[in-house]
């Protein structure tokens, strides 16, 4: 297939990407054949397959006069490649980018000539205007990447963030949500327009399941309200659950801290089966995040490994541990006897080698059961 590519200003923009759309569209509006032609005179595009990667020697005199030119009789047994018919320019910023073609008697295709060139135009400014916006688009992802691993120097990051007409006053928070799916350019587009956060919210995709968003200084509140209605758009209009990490405020140069706390609060809400977390809200889940799992999995096997296996026990232990009731009232949640509930932890004593009265073992096992029922480690 050939590739036909040129400069407009400093994008590169691919013809061919939208030749056989504009002719299929074309084609619905008028029943006439109907070519797509670059800047070199090939043809990228038709409604005759069999003309695709021919040479149109006309299409090069309507770009070198920028006017449309009628192909008349004479002229398609002169010109190589040439019908007769119409070759109207395609002119972006008074620069031609190709020729679109009618083919047909000239005084019957006539009026069709401001229209058809009118929405191929409009084609092609559509399509440059979404490829800015995907390089804008990119331009903050790799932005995003060296602010959040603080790989690149305040002053580099500075001219950067000044040529995107980013304020680093206006932002202090980062949020990470995850996903089942990849989001394309135009869908981020989609939940900027319908966030109710705040108007200057920017929102990258990270990574394949992931979004990130940059968050301007809202309330809380603001904050935890736009996030819920925002989880609510995308799951009932991408068909995806997903699981929100917020991170701390901070100095918009300091936002890998913010960062690095939304990825422990995305672990959590993850682990935890809930749809949003705010880190500041995190205790015990705060200490644990930087334990590795070796650790866990050791302190796991030293102090409930016995028992691990008996989730009878284990239940029996875990509702004993966390409740302030008395045995009686235990039993009677578990649907067993009193008795059966003291026999029970006798036995746990026993297999765990531990007195269960004492303060510290008793902190030891919860978290044990704890870091089982997060990690689902199994011993």
């Amino acid at each position: 297939m050939m590739i036909t590519t040129i400069f407009k200003g400093k994008m590169m923009f691919d013809l061919q990407k939208i030749g056989t759309k504009i002719v299929e569209e074309l084609k619905k509006l008028i029943d006439q054949d109907v070519v797509i032609i670059d800047h070199n005179g090939f043809i990228i595009a038709s409604t005759e397959v069999a003309r695709i990667n021919q040479f149109h020697e006309g299409s090069l005199l309507a770009m070198k006069n920028k006017e449309v030119t009628i192909m008349t009789y004479e002229l398609s047994k002169t010109l190589k490649g040439v019908r007769e018919g119409m070759v109207m320019p395609l002119i972006i910023e008074d620069t031609p980018i190709g020729v679109i073609g009618v083919t047909g008697e000239p005084s019957e295709i006539e009026k069709y000539g401001k229209l058809v060139q009118r929405i191929t135009e409009l084609f092609v400014e559509d399509f440059l205007a979404r490829q800015e916006k995907e390089r804008d688009a990119r331009m903050f992802e790799f932005l995003l990447l060296d602010l959040l691993n603080s790989r690149v120097e305040k002053d580099i990051l500075a001219q950067r963030i000044e040529v995107m007409g980013i304020d680093p006053e206006v932002y202090n928070r980062i949020v990470i949500v995850k996903v089942d799916r990849r989001f394309e350019y135009h869908e981020i587009d989609f939940l900027l327009s319908v966030q109710t956060i705040h108007p200057k919210l920017r929102m990258a995709q990270w990574s394949f399941d992931k979004l990130i968003m940059l968050i301007p200084k809202v309330s809380r509140e603001q904050l935890k309200n736009g996030l819920l209605t925002l989880i609510k758009n995308i799951e009932t209009r991408y068909k995806t659950e997903l699981h929100i990490g917020v991170g701390n405020c901070e100095d918009f140069y300091n936002l890998h801290e913010s960062y690095k706390k939304s990825l422990i609060a995305l672990s959590t809400a993850i682990s935890e089966g809930v749809e949003l977390i705010f880190e500041e809200d995190l205790t015990i889940e705060l200490l644990l995040s930087d334990i590795d799992e070796y650790k866990i999995q050791t302190f796991i096997e030293r102090t409930i490994k016995p028992i691990i296996k008996d989730e009878e026990l284990l239940l029996n232990l875990e509702k004993w541990l966390n409740s302030n009731s008395s045995l009686q009232e235990i039993a009677n949640d578990l649907h067993i006897h009193k008795n059966t509930l003291i026999y029970r932890l006798k036995k746990i004593e026993n297999l765990l080698n531990v007195d269960l009265t004492k303060s510290k073992n008793k902190l030891d096992l919860n978290l044990a059961i704890y870091l089982y029922r997060k990690s689902n480690l199994f011993i």
